[in-house]
């Protein structure tokens, strides 16, 4: 996130712009990391270059040429947009088939509290907790345990997931797979099914958008790396006002 935001400050008062496409152009990220910092350690201008080069592939595709394939990375997921999100609380919804539990609570896990696979399998319905404000929460269970309030989207959908579900487990299956066998047959319309991955980067960049403080957010969120902020912080300011996003980048 520091890196995004060291960027995004100076390109403001130097070139005069928020723009991604300008900001994280590979001649500007050049220019930021090796002559403007210049003052800063070596180590310490490889990692930002090395940072914003990933954030500006993701970004601004058109100006970067592809990177060589390094085995074992994987880019950050893009995340959904309002609409798609829109889509799959609809989805959720639909009637005609014997999951709706399922669907229901799967949407709101994955979008509104950034559970992970595992995560979602393993929650029950008494785990839901209130807190106040007509808001809810859930105890995580499994190696990372927490409590992470839902987004305020997802409340109703998950209140409306344990109501109908009466084993108390809102996946009733053991097997490996039963929370894809719900996400692949989340499809708004466009054939593709609920991802993971994407729903967890829309998870964190709702937070960053909200300012959700760091130390809050990687508390709520569980394991959680720089490198994942800072991509998805170019996210969060591509979602806000060109005059929000200069506020919050001058205030990081």
């Amino acid at each position: 996130m520091s890196s995004a935001a060291g960027i995004a400050r100076w390109a403001y008062g130097s070139l005069g712009t928020f723009d991604a496409d300008v900001v994280l152009h590979p001649r500007n990220v050049e220019l930021y990391s090796m002559t403007v910092c210049a003052h800063r350690s070596i180590r310490w201008r490889e990692r930002t270059r090395s940072t914003l080069r990933t954030i500006g592939r993701t970004v601004n595709p058109d100006d970067w040429p592809l990177p060589t394939r390094i085995v074992g990375k994987q880019e950050i997921a893009r995340p959904y947009s309002a609409r798609e999100e829109r889509a799959f609380r609809h989805a959720s919804r639909l009637p005609g088939r014997d999951d709706r539990a399922r669907r229901r609570w799967v949407v709101a896990a994955a979008l509104g509290a950034g559970l992970s696979g595992v995560e979602i399998a393993a929650a029950r319905t008494g785990d839901l907790v209130d807190i106040g404000n007509g808001r809810l929460a859930v105890r995580v269970r499994g190696h990372n345990p927490r409590l992470t309030p839902f987004r305020k989207e997802y409340t109703h959908l998950a209140e409306a997931a344990a109501d109908m579900t009466s084993s108390g487990r809102f996946i009733a299956s053991d097997a490996r797979n039963a929370v894809h066998w719900v996400t692949e047959r989340l499809d708004p319309g466009n054939g593709q099914g609920l991802s993971l991955r994407r729903t967890r980067s829309t998870w964190l960049t709702a937070h960053l958008m909200a300012a959700t403080p760091l130390a809050v957010l990687r508390t709520v969120a569980g394991p959680l790396s720089a490198n994942t902020l800072d991509g998805l912080l170019v996210y969060a300011v591509a979602s806000t006002d060109e005059k929000t996003a200069v506020q919050g980048a001058l205030s990081a």
